[in-house]
């Protein structure tokens, strides 16, 4: 099973290699061959071809500040919510104890977007947004990227277009996607630097029996296997498709498992200062710190206002 990795060489232009040793520190390997920019249209067919062939150029040391997302300009986000049965179990006991509707087993996926300028890398800072800072959740999620035009696919035909599976971090900033009368899914899984990806990119791997795990200061909050998916890759790849043309590059975000902070008691909730890992068997570990928005300047009168939160005392 090989690793690959998407960098910045000594020129600053993005480059792809096949991870032989990592450390805390950094990553080495043997370099793939020299591929056109990300927005050019053979992109992707020519990356297929690479991972094809494996390392033919020179080796490469890289420290961890370097490595970029495995995708930079998804065309599309997709999104699925309430997708592991544990984390809808969850939803319902929360519902369940304050009273309120729940939520039937789903016959088809509840779909969403993030916007493609959400996308950041690992070690890169999660920045809590100043208009919604005080309920912002972690979501452990693995990710599928695909490498191929789908339109109308089956199952089968739909893995086939997958160009390989990394870590993802769904962040949601529950008060903007929850709470009325504004309250939006798309708006609150959106923000900048809300869904980071990486580090590395895998190509022959099971997405169906992988342990996933998330990690806030040290402590395991979310874990759980791909085999809980009530909806697996497969299936959602070609219902989606069926929907909409998906295009090379296009990013699915699969679903979180339950132990999400939001439904946890206490609730959970992310601060400046804590640092938030995504871990997923046969891929790696997605790392980044968690800081707040320095923005000042106007605000919309819509903005949330909640007691503000002291900042954890890890440091990011």
């Amino acid at each position: 099973m090989a690793r690959y990795v998407r960098f910045l060489d000594e020129n600053g232009v993005p480059v792809w290699g096949v991870v032989e040793s990592e450390s805390a520190e950094g990553v080495s390997g043997t370099l793939l061959r020299p591929l056109p920019p990300e927005h050019d249209p053979s992109y992707y067919g020519q990356l297929l071809e690479a991972f094809q062939e494996g390392g033919r150029g020179p080796s490469f040391y890289t420290e961890r500040a370097n490595i970029l997302p495995p995708v930079g300009r998804p065309p599309l986000i997709l999104a699925i919510g309430m997708n592991y049965q544990d984390h809808l179990d969850e939803i319902n006991a929360k519902n369940r104890e304050e009273g309120k509707p729940l939520v039937p087993q789903p016959m088809e996926p509840t779909v969403f977007v993030k916007f493609p300028n959400s996308v950041i890398g690992p070690e890169d800072p999660i920045v809590l947004p100043h208009m919604a800072p005080y309920q912002v959740d972690y979501e452990a999620e693995l990710a599928a990227v695909l490498g191929r035009q789908v339109r109308n696919a089956t199952p089968a035909e739909a893995l086939e277009a997958v160009a390989f599976y990394t870590c993802g971090h769904d962040v949601s900033a529950r008060d903007a996607q929850l709470q009325g009368p504004s309250g939006q899914w798309v708006r609150g899984k959106s923000f900048d630097t809300f869904c980071p990806l990486g580090p590395y990119a895998v190509t022959e791997i099971d997405p169906g029996k992988l342990n996933i795990q998330c990690r806030l200061n040290g402590e395991t909050r979310q874990s759980s296997n791909t085999r809980h998916l009530i909806f697996d890759v497969a299936y959602l790849i070609a219902y989606l498709s069926h929907n909409t043309t998906l295009y090379p590059g296009t990013v699915l975000l699969t679903g979180t498992p339950g132990g999400v902070g939001h439904f946890s008691e206490p609730p959970v909730h992310l601060k400046p200062g804590d640092v938030v890992e995504v871990i997923i068997e046969g891929i790696g570990t997605l790392r980044n710190p968690v800081v707040a928005d320095e923005y000042t300047g106007w605000t919309p009168q819509s903005q949330f206002t909640a007691p503000p939160v002291e900042a954890s005392s890890q440091e990011g």
